[in-house]
């Protein structure tokens, strides 16, 4: 398919224009769709943008990272709600080679976001990252409106190094623009 061809779908009326992704195609996957959110119209932890994850376990989002065999590493990021009237529960299935933690949101009067993380031993080269929503969601104000947990701040690190393999939103954001891409 063509990198250069644009999405037409779009999942909300708020979703703000889709660039051509630069990144090479292959390195992320999903076979639903994810909405790309920004903080113009919706809750983000940090920066302009996060990905909302909708569809369960159709709407998976993977990557494969650099790691060092038989190395210890942290998946950490961040996890909310986008402030679109999404019913809770809120979870995601985290994935981080063969390690798999379900983690819940759970709303704090102080902030829409925490932060979570999944220790894992690398058994090779390369490891996959995953991520997929527990439950099938929609808002409180629109029971066909698809919404769910908001993933965001992804980090790998080696544990006990401050070396990010892939920092801050550089992942999440690869993940992201090759989903809304062909």
């Amino acid at each position: 398919m063509d990198v250069q061809k644009r999405v037409t779908r779009h999942t909300s009326s708020h979703q703000p224009r889709r660039r051509p992704s630069r990144c090479p195609v292959g390195s992320s996957e999903s076979n639903r769709a994810v909405r790309y959110i920004d903080s113009y119209h919706f809750s983000v932890p940090g920066g302009k943008r996060a990905i909302e994850l909708l569809s369960g376990k159709e709407g998976i989002i993977s990557q494969m990272v650099e790691t060092k065999p038989n190395k210890p590493y942290r998946l950490t990021f961040s996890l909310g709600q986008a402030g679109d009237a999404c019913k809770q529960p809120l979870a995601v299935m985290a994935f981080a080679g063969d390690q798999a933690q379900n983690i819940h949101y759970t709303p704090n009067s102080n902030s829409t976001f925490q932060t979570a993380d999944v220790n894992f031993t690398a058994k090779a080269d390369r490891t996959r990252v995953a991520f997929y929503s527990v439950y099938y969601n929609t808002r409180t104000d629109d029971m066909s409106s698809l919404c769910g947990p908001v993933v965001d701040d992804v980090r790998v690190e080696q544990s006990g190094s401050s070396r990010s393999v892939v920092g801050g939103l550089g992942l999440i954001l690869i993940m992201g623009y090759l989903l809304l891409v062909y």
